[in-house]
């Protein structure tokens, strides 16, 4: 019992009930934001795609391509939540995936759109590992469940709400364009919150020591 006491108290860094709701509403959010900015342009598609006389492949080329980047990326990405800052991690991918959203908006041609959908992948493949990892460190195992489900709530509301929002835009205004600002700007507010995260000790809410030893290999593996 002493042990396992002792171990408790090493890994003990507790967060007030406050601050763990706050911090799960802001990776909410960022789930939210991360799903709805994916599928914008899907929303919008036929309207681009009639707007540059763009081909079915190349409008599919689009998601293809922001797929690979994502997969790709999300492996160093995922390596570096490990070792670093993570909600440093998530404030700048809510930040890049956000303002490449924007950048989508203005875009003059369907290369300059291809680019920034690929930086919107970029931006997007740091939420899940760092989101996650935030998760794991901040709620104790009994708990842990339930915050991972609050957190993953946002890929069916970010997946609705950008199909319904961006339809109800763009048939107000007749473009596609303000559907892409507006699922870009609130991405900038929310990539700031998440520096107000606090960075738990890695293990913290786990009743065992974590090894500080770490084999470099074994990650790759």
């Amino acid at each position: 019992m002493t042990a396992v006491a002792d171990n408790v108290s090493l890994n003990a860094d507790p967060t007030p009930a406050r601050g763990l709701h706050f911090t799960l509403g802001i990776l909410f959010a960022i789930n939210f934001l991360n799903f709805y900015d994916r599928v914008v342009v899907g929303a919008v598609g036929e309207i681009i795609k009639k707007e540059w006389l763009l081909s079915d492949s190349q409008l599919a080329s689009l998601a293809t391509a922001f797929i690979l980047v994502y997969a790709v990326v999300g492996i160093p990405l995922g390596r570096l939540a490990d070792v670093s800052r993570r909600n440093v991690i998530l404030a700048a991918g809510v930040l890049v995936w956000s303002g490449f959203t924007i950048l989508s908006g203005l875009a003059g041609s369907f290369a300059v759109l291809f680019l920034c959908r690929l930086g919107v992948g970029v931006g997007e493949a740091s939420a899940a590992p760092a989101g996650n990892s935030l998760i794991g460190d901040l709620f104790p195992p009994e708990k842990r469940a339930r915050a991972i489900s609050i957190f993953m709530l946002g890929l069916p509301f970010g997946l609705g709400a950008s199909f319904l929002i961006s339809g109800l835009v763009t048939k107000a205004v007749g473009g596609w364009r303000p559907a892409l600002f507006v699922a870009g700007a609130p991405g900038l507010i929310v990539g700031a919150l998440a520096l107000l995260i606090r960075e738990p000790q890695r293990g913290a809410a786990d009743r065992r020591v974590v090894g500080a030893k770490v084999d470099s290999r074994s990650a790759i593996r």
